[in-house]
């Protein structure tokens, strides 16, 4: 791999800054409550990281519903943000890392597969939405993950190259989206839906106190 340095951190969302993943998981189940059906966790990992729509266009094959895709994503709708208005931490390491970013001088975005509405709650409640120069969720541009829009999108609010971008994600479809993008991609691996090690990342941490501040350019040491 190349020691060419960067310039600034763009990071997913769930299950990079917190471990959002079991809320939605229980935003699921509860949509799918009244209708006798409920995922497992293994049914959950087969759609982890994909968009809204991917997920429930692939529940409603699995369950055979007949429930319009409209109704199901306002009920699910519903249920995320009862769900998030519950207090939450992010994960070990994140407050002081972006504290580090900032003294450093070094930028930090989101770039997010979850709503809008879904991104301003979830950093309203964790506490850290001042950390961030840019926040980009999947209703703002054309393709969610794997295609790369959202971190293009994300690397164009900062104004810098997508290659001058370090990008943090934990799924096949984020890793795939940060690649394609021309970025650094860096499997994060410390939520409780931890994927094994992706070989598509190029660096694979399993804490952010193995995040590499030296991989940063043109910022205070």
């Amino acid at each position: 791999m190349s020691r060419r340095t960067y310039r600034a951190v763009i990071f997913d969302l769930d299950g990079v800054l917190w471990d959002g993943e079991p809320l939605y998981r229980e935003a699921f189940n509860v949509v799918l409550a009244p209708y006798g059906h409920r995922l497992t966790d293994a049914d959950y990992m087969r759609i982890i990281g994909q968009t809204v729509e991917a997920c429930w266009e692939w529940v409603r094959d699995k369950f055979s519903l007949s429930v319009s895709p409209g109704r199901l994503y306002h009920l699910y709708n519903d249920a995320v943000l009862r769900l998030l208005d519950q207090p939450a931490e992010p994960l070990p390491g994140v407050r002081p890392l972006l504290a580090e970013l900032r003294r450093r001088g070094v930028p930090a975005a989101v770039a997010s597969s979850s709503l809008r509405a879904w991104v301003d709650a979830t950093l309203r409640g964790l506490g850290i939405g001042d950390f961030f120069q840019a926040t980009v969720s999947v209703s703002e541009v054309d393709q969610g993950k794997p295609a790369p829009d959202l971190y293009l999108a994300a690397a164009q609010r900062l104004g810098l190259p997508p290659a001058a971008c370090i990008a943090v994600e934990d799924t096949a479809p984020g890793i795939a989206a940060a690649r394609a993008a021309g970025m650094l991609a860096v499997q994060l691996r410390a939520s409780s839906t931890a994927l094994p090690p992706l070989p598509e990342a190029d660096l694979v941490l399993s804490a952010y106190s193995e995040f590499d501040l030296s991989l940063l350019n043109g910022a205070r040491a």
